[in-house]
């Protein structure tokens, strides 16, 4: 895990929270949970900042699949049993794609001298993917680590860490 960890990353958890955890498919919700827990665990022992993005709702528009704009019950945005901020960590909450969508995270990560953002959580080809765009548009070197992702579509999963995130930055292994 160390090896993973710059003097300059920070760890950005995208929706480990109750209302997604149940889509984990690609890789089972109690391995994902174990899995984001490890590089928690890694990075504050580090003294690395970690981030939570939370996912709200969807944003506004219409899609193939109906209109959008929802908003999740608050009991659906608590993190998940297992998964903890610190008092001192920032928790984000948007209704984007992205976590660094109509949020502060990029300013956060700017005042922190971050320049490395390592990416896990739900969903592999939502909230994960879109971070990591996001993040490598905005100039920082990106990281994904494949056990800490997940998805509900296997398939999907398998093409963003295969074909997408190598275009954008490196998919790397926990390790141990």
């Amino acid at each position: 895990m160390s090896e993973i960890i710059s003097s300059g990353a920070a760890l950005v958890v995208v929706d480990m929270q109750v209302g997604t955890v149940a889509n984990a498919r690609s890789q089972p919700a109690d391995r994902l949970i174990v899995d984001v827990g490890r590089a928690i665990s890694g990075f504050r022992e580090a003294g690395r900042p970690v981030v939570f993005a939370i996912s709200t709702g969807t944003p506004p528009g219409i899609t193939q699949y109906g209109s959008q704009g929802r908003t999740w019950p608050s009991t659906d945005t608590e993190l998940a049993v297992g998964i903890h901020a610190q008092e001192d960590e920032l928790i984000i909450h948007r209704a984007a794609w992205s976590a660094f969508a109509n949020t502060k995270l990029h300013e956060h990560l700017t005042a922190a001298a971050v320049t490395e953002v390592v990416i896990v959580g739900i969903a592999t080809t939502f909230g994960v993917e879109s971070t990591a765009r996001s993040a490598a548009d905005l100039g920082y070197d990106v990281i994904v680590l494949a056990e800490a992702v997940s998805d509900p579509d296997p398939a999907g999963h398998d093409r963003t860490l295969t074909r997408v995130i190598p275009a954008l930055g490196r998919v790397l292994s926990l390790g141990g």
